[in-house]
């Protein structure tokens, strides 16, 4: 009777209680806030529980966007970043079939940016002309430092297998905040 009790009462508990790590992939749509540029966001997230409603996570991020003109049938901005972050999540809501989580946490990221600039740029910077005399195109690889806030949803369709939604706000010291939101899907383990 005591060994059907443990059966059943395993049998009740969520997903994430049962399996502490969650690893996740998502793909999704990022608007770089400077520049209007916007483009295709992927991400790698490795997460761990640390407590009921505590989790710890490492993420790995790859972005690429540019920017068309119609005008003159030419890119005019095109950014790749690549972007690691480690955040804390807490467990603002958890049922048994979903949760909804908050994050936050430090990121860094190393941006290489090329942008079509009309008229003069600053000494040093590395150029390729453009279409006419006074354009050229600026390429910038810098490193940044900054932070990251997730809002994360995660639904459970069985023991292991989870699929979810994510926006997430990007901010830098140096270069452009971005805004993202995506799907994710994941296995717990």
């Amino acid at each position: 009777m005591a060994g059907f009790f443990v059966l059943f009462a395993l049998q009740g508990a969520t997903a994430q209680h049962r399996y502490p790590n969650h690893f996740r992939t998502g793909v999704g749509f990022a608007y770089i806030l400077d520049g209007d540029n916007s483009g295709a966001l992927f991400s790698q997230q490795y997460t761990r529980e640390l407590t009921d409603h505590l989790h710890f996570s490492v993420s790995g991020e790859y972005l690429s966007s540019s920017r068309y003109s119609k005008e003159i049938s030419l890119f005019t901005s095109r950014k790749a970043f690549v972007m690691f972050d480690a955040s804390f999540f807490y467990d603002l809501y958890e049922t048994p079939k979903y949760t909804i989580k908050l994050g936050a946490g430090p990121a860094v990221r190393r941006r290489s940016e090329l942008d079509l600039v009309r008229g003069g740029v600053e000494e040093g910077a590395v150029i390729t002309p453009g279409r006419n005399d006074d354009e050229v195109f600026v390429h910038i690889r810098e490193k940044d430092f900054g932070g990251k806030v997730v809002l994360e949803t995660d639904f459970f369709n069985d023991n292991r297998l989870f699929f979810g939604m994510r926006a997430a706000g990007y901010i830098y010291n140096k270069g452009t905040s971005i805004f993202a939101a995506q799907l994710n899907m994941g296995y717990s383990f």
